[in-house]
């Protein structure tokens, strides 16, 4: 099992849940397809943040990036981050 050895800080953020999940969405949504480090960061922070999402979000999460697999996830290395947490999301979604 995949274990951040980050240091873990405490962050105030104005808005619910529903609204941080949406934002990590969006994110996700952002970097599927490109070719840049954005690809490894977000699927490091998701992995690291999984219990952010809804499970609602984690869902359409896994849909945008199974979907994406038909007009490419970029390079390999890219594509190889994307299946790892593509597996690592659906096994904790409900």
């Amino acid at each position: 099992m995949y274990k951040s050895h980050k240091k873990q800080i405490k962050v105030t953020i104005n808005g619910g849940k529903s609204d941080l999940s949406a934002m990590l969405l969006g994110a996700v949504r952002y970097a599927l397809g490109r070719r840049t480090y954005i690809v490894d960061w977000t699927c490091e922070f998701i992995r690291n943040n999984t219990h952010l999402l809804l499970e609602k979000d984690k869902k359409v999460i896994i849909r945008d990036i199974e979907q994406q697999k038909e007009y490419g996830y970029g390079d390999k290395c890219d594509e190889e981050c994307w299946i790892a947490l593509l597996d690592y999301l659906k096994e904790r979604v409900s």
